[in-house]
């Protein structure tokens, strides 16, 4: 995974052996929409997605390919990037970022997808503290240092 220097330590990923699975879990168990990136006749300008409709799962598919078929029809929307010129797509990061930036421009006085400070304290300082677990050079010395105090961190904080 490529990502802006020092960022992938604040993300939290997990792997699904398919793509309904992870469907399943991310809509069924975690109540979240998913709304993929695009170009079938039927995807809706970004500009027209209603971004507030809950917690949204957005998928951007691959640069040559776009998403699965399987991915289209598990979708609850789908959208597209309006282009002019003679170009089909951006690329994945370009893509990423208006899709985001729409995002966070539908995200005004606490409403829209983006909302600063919805996470609890605790989720704030275990997220900070894993943070800080995956920064230190050396992988093992700080679950090894906390377990000398008796602080026993979960497996999910040192993957």
């Amino acid at each position: 995974m490529r990502t802006a220097m020092g960022s992938a330590q604040w993300l939290s990923l997990r792997n699904h052996p398919t793509t309904i699975d992870a469907i399943e879990k991310i809509r069924n168990e975690e109540g979240y929409k998913i709304y993929a990136s695009d170009l079938n006749p039927n995807a809706k300008d970004v500009r027209e997605i209603d971004w507030d409709a809950g917690p949204i799962c957005v998928v951007m598919g691959n640069e040559e390919r776009g998403i699965s078929d399987e991915m289209r029809t598990l979708a609850d929307e789908t959208f597209y990037l309006p282009m002019v010129g003679f170009a089909e797509s951006f690329n994945l990061s370009a893509a990423t970022s208006i899709t985001l930036a729409h995002m966070s421009a539908k995200s005004v006085n606490g409403k829209g997808p983006l909302r600063p400070g919805d996470i609890s304290d605790h989720e704030l300082n275990c997220l900070y503290l894993k943070g800080l677990m995956n920064s230190l050079p050396k992988k093992k010395l700080g679950p090894a240092l906390l377990r000398q105090n008796n602080i026993i961190i979960p497996e999910s904080f040192l993957i």
